[in-house]
């Protein structure tokens, strides 16, 4: 504790408070300009996966119509490959699919 703070103390509070506000402004206008940017790179994740769902349609319609793999096919492929991960919940662990990927 300074002098002053002894002295003064309603004054020395005071002073405290407001470097407590400014800090917290800072702080407060660094976690907007990052929650913009999260939120920027979110949008960006969302249109990629939109584009990438578009292209796997596309190029398992076209497997299809030409017979190279049936829906029936991949149906039951995808059965198999989502009890790898031992939930079969319509999805898979991406670490399991990088542990039997060459």
């Amino acid at each position: 504790m300074s002098l002053y703070d002894f002295f003064f103390p309603e004054q020395a509070q005071a002073t405290h408070l407001r470097n407590i506000a400014s800090s917290q402004r800072i702080r407060g206008a660094s976690n907007r300009g990052r929650t913009h940017a999260l939120k920027k790179r979110i949008d960006d994740l969302e249109d990629d996966m939109g584009y990438i769902a578009l292209l796997l349609g596309s190029l398992l319609e076209r497997l299809d119509d030409k017979g190279v793999v049936t829906r029936d096919d991949l149906k039951a492929s995808i059965e198999k490959i989502d009890e790898l991960d031992k939930v079969k919940d319509g999805k898979l662990d991406i670490n399991i699919l990088r542990l039997i990927s060459p």
